[in-house]
């Protein structure tokens, strides 16, 4: 039996990478919508839509930066930050609109599917890369170097 990955970290870290932008870009026209859901409104009501667009937006460019400067280069940084981000505005659409059914479960899903596709994708570029090198003498060597600098101390 191969235990050798099919592909690499490198190539994983991309194709999630790639599904973080285009969740981001998806995002940032979600962003939009909602400024214009709010130009009609008027006090207090258009205020709270502008504040939602300003965090669509917001959450949308971060999860672009991250995905370009950090899940293309396999960063353990970028994915924890994009898999929060990104995970936590889909949780809160999901249970603030899908499942109430404010919007059907196919048309409601599909933003969900992008991130659950760049979190499988970025999960297994991160799990490429911290497998060891080699098996057994990684780990024994990790620990002589614990303890050496225990001692140390």
């Amino acid at each position: 039996m191969n235990s050798r990955p099919r592909v690499s970290a490198p190539a994983a870290a991309r194709i999630g990478s790639l599904c973080y932008l285009a969740w981001g870009l998806f995002h940032l026209h979600v962003a939009y919508d909602i400024y214009q859901l709010g130009l009609p409104l008027a006090g207090l009501a258009q205020g709270r839509m502008y504040q939602l667009a300003a965090h669509m937006l917001s959450i949308a460019t971060v999860v672009i930066v991250v995905s370009i400067f950090a899940d293309w280069r396999n960063s353990s940084v970028g994915y924890w930050l994009n898999l929060s981000v990104a995970g936590g505005a889909d949780g809160v659409w999901v249970l603030v609109v899908v499942l109430p059914g404010y919007v059907s479960v196919s048309r409601g899903l599909m933003p969900p599917t992008l991130f659950v596709a760049a979190a499988i994708a970025t999960t297994i570029a991160r799990r490429i890369e911290w497998r060891p090198r080699v098996h057994g003498k990684h780990e024994e060597a990790t620990m002589r170097s614990l303890i050496d600098r225990n001692r140390a101390d």
